[in-house]
């Protein structure tokens, strides 16, 4: 095994890879070699986070999270939230796919067959990137509201580097959000190795920091655009 970066690959059966393999018609349904199920399933996956926190925001307009069980209740919608959200990064990365459809020993190294695949990735990728900075923000707003200024930024600072972890092991490793339920222990291995290998924690920080520089520049960008 490399020594510099320990990459765990999950194939179980309940990964989203394997899922769609039986149904030939769906499984082989593509753009340029590129499954269209795997657009619509990330889009999809996208907007669970969106409907996780809009009924975590009337949840708290309602009762004001006072009691215990409605505390527990918030939290573990929170919880689902959370296993949610890096799909919108991941989302972002899918622009990585243009170096299939561009490579630099094309002719005059333009996409000449594919034209049209750049502004379908870029396209793409902008929808991740947009929804990242939206749905980071309708989560900070609600802290913002429930504990304050300083604990909405505070956040910030904190769920980057969390969304970038669940970014890379989805990415290099595979995993899905609902196989935390399935192989707990595994996939706690598989974390590990991105603080204990010094090639996956490089990784790590090299990511969150691109993401601070999505997340900031982006809600710069839009201020007042979206929210």
């Amino acid at each position: 095994m490399n020594t510099t970066i320990e990459r765990y690959i999950n194939s179980s059966k309940y990964s989203v890879d394997n899922f769609f393999q039986d149904d030939r018609w769906l499984y082989h349904l593509k753009i340029n070699n590129y499954q269209v199920v795997t657009i619509i399933w990330n889009l999809f996956l996208i907007i669970v986070p969106f409907v996780i926190c809009y009924l975590l925001i009337k949840y708290w307009q309602k009762n004001g999270f006072r009691t215990i069980g409605q505390k527990l209740m918030a939290f573990l919608l929170f919880f689902f939230w959370l296993l949610f959200i890096p799909n919108t990064a991941y989302i972002i990365s899918e622009v990585r796919h243009l170096i299939d459809y561009c490579p630099r020993e094309s002719k005059f190294q333009v996409c000449e067959q594919n034209a049209w695949m750049s502004l379908f990735f870029f396209t793409y990728s902008a929808i991740g990137w947009v929804t990242f900075v939206l749905l980071i923000n309708q989560m900070k707003s609600l802290i913002k509201n429930v504990f304050g200024k300083i604990v909405a930024n505070l956040f910030i600072l904190v769920i980057i580097p969390v969304i970038a972890l669940g970014f890379l092991i989805g990415l290099l490793n595979r995993w899905n959000s609902w196989e935390l339920f399935i192989y707990p222990v595994a996939l706690y291995k598989n974390l590990m190795l991105y603080f204990t290998v010094s090639g996956n924690l490089a990784n790590l920080i090299i990511f969150s920091a691109f993401l601070y520089l999505l997340y900031y520049s982006g809600n710069y960008l839009f201020k007042n655009r979206i929210s």
